[in-house]
This record gives structure tokens, sequence and C-alpha cells, in this order.
């Protein structure tokens, strides 16, 4: 909770440069951004969470990228993308990978972090959520300005956040907050710059006429793979085979998505 709180708070001043002071909130967009900031703010509490709770880096990352496939669901709901038998059937193969990927047909209960899965598949879920209400934001808004105002929110709602699930757990790596020297602070201040305010400023930059949502949900799905790659060569983490084949089908599944929008 800490890591995401000071990733918002550092990336406000950076986006508000970026900007040039040129703040802008109407009163009719006040709950908007505060939906899209909590949601935000859920997103990444969530997402971070589940390393915590001690899900390996691989499958922490597959499950949160069943977002595409969110996506597409998502899309399908509210009359942006029709669903076809084709897609329907793309779906269940990716879902399948995540029952591969999380161990729940592989493993016995007893062996699984659940606190870790369960953290990870509803980052998928969030994400997929923030995708979406990124696409309805009023066009009257530039790009940065729709940032600032979504983290402006997301810094209450990650405290808000906090404030309830201390209710549940007094876990300090999970809620808890402690004093940080230079070196901690340099991180965080990294970490705001080039893992917040950079790509999810980029993902404001995505004109939702020029790109549907099944095609930019897909096109995220460089992250995962990266993402194994350092768990295995920083952190030498290894998780067997077949979790590995979950991983695969989730990326196909997401891939085909892609390929029969396109077509």
């Amino acid at each position: 909770m800490q890591q995401v709180f000071y990733r918002i708070i550092l990336a406000l001043p950076l986006i508000f440069l970026l900007i040039r002071g040129k703040f802008k909130l109407e009163k009719g967009e006040l709950q908007y951004f505060a939906s899209i900031g909590l949601v935000f703010s859920a997103f990444l509490l969530s997402a971070l969470s589940s390393i915590v709770f001690g899900c390996p880096i691989a499958v922490s990352v597959a499950l949160i990228y069943t977002q595409p496939l969110f996506t597409a669901l998502l899309a399908a709901i509210f009359g942006k993308e029709r669903i076809t038998l084709k897609k329907l059937g793309i779906v269940v193969v990716g879902f399948l990978g995540v029952l591969f990927v999380s161990g729940l047909i592989t493993e016995p209960l007893s062996n699984l972090n659940v606190g870790g899965v369960g953290f990870a598949f509803l980052a998928g879920f969030l994400y997929a959520v923030y995708l979406y209400l990124k696409r309805v934001r009023k066009t009257s808004y530039s790009p940065l300005q729709g940032l600032f105002n979504t983290f402006l929110f997301a810094a209450p709602c990650t405290l808000l956040l906090g404030s309830v699930l201390r209710l549940f757990t007094v876990n300090p790596s999970f809620v808890g907050f402690s004093m940080l020297d230079s070196y901690q602070l340099a991180l965080l201040a990294l970490f705001a710059a080039f893992s917040t305010t950079l790509p999810y400023g980029l993902l404001n930059f995505v004109k939702p006429s020029e790109v549907s949502p099944t095609t930019e949900g897909t096109i995220l799905l460089l992250d995962p793979l990266l993402h194994n790659l350092w768990a295995v060569l920083l952190f030498q983490q290894y998780i067997p085979l077949i979790r590995y084949f979950g991983v695969g089908l989730i990326l196909l599944s997401a891939a085909a998505m892609f390929r029969v929008k396109s077509i």
C-alpha cells in the first residue's frame, strides 16, 4: 500500500510539470475521476499484493494479463464490440490457461497461494475496468490532464482502501507504512516516473476512435513476456512446466482475439 501511495504522490508533480500547470477539472466530471481513481488504485494495489502473498512473478503476471479477456467481455457487455462464438471459444481457452497457471487443476489446494492468486486474478479484472473507463473520458481533457486527475483521486483512494483492509489484516508488508531512507525514496521516484507516469501516460494517448478495446488490451501483452524473463534472470523464480503451458494458453488466446478482430 505504501508503494502504491508514494508512486502516485510522486507522479503528480511530474505530470503537473508536463501539463505546464494547465489543471482542469469540471464539476460534472468529479464522479468519473473519483471512479477511475478508485479503480486504478485498487488495480495497482491488487497487482503488487499478489507478490506480497507469495504468488510467483510469472504466475501473478499471467493472471493479471487475463485483462484482454475481461476487456473483450466488457466491450461486448457495453456494446462496444460484438462477441461471436469464435471469440467466446478464445475466451474459454484463456480461462483454461488461468486454471493451469494458477495451479487450480494441477496441484493440491493446500499447495496454492490462494491469497496471491486471488489478488492477481482480481488485478486482471480491475485492469480491464480501468482501460474501459479510460476510453470513455471526455476529449476536452488532454491525455496527461486526464491522468493527473485520475492520480489526484487515486491517492486518497489508496489510503481509504488501506483503512478498510486494516479491519481485516495488520500484515505490515501489505498495509503497513515505514520510514524511508534516501535510497528507498529514490527508488520510489524512479517507479513513479518510469513505472507509473510513463506507461499510463502513454496509454492515455491511445485514441478510442483509432484502436478498439480488444486491440488495445492485446497490444499490452509484451509486458508479461518480459516479466517472465526478468523473473528468471533476476530472481531465479522458476515454476513448473505445466504452469508455463498455462501462460502460453493465456497469451495465445489473447493473440487469437487480436487476430479475430483484425480480420
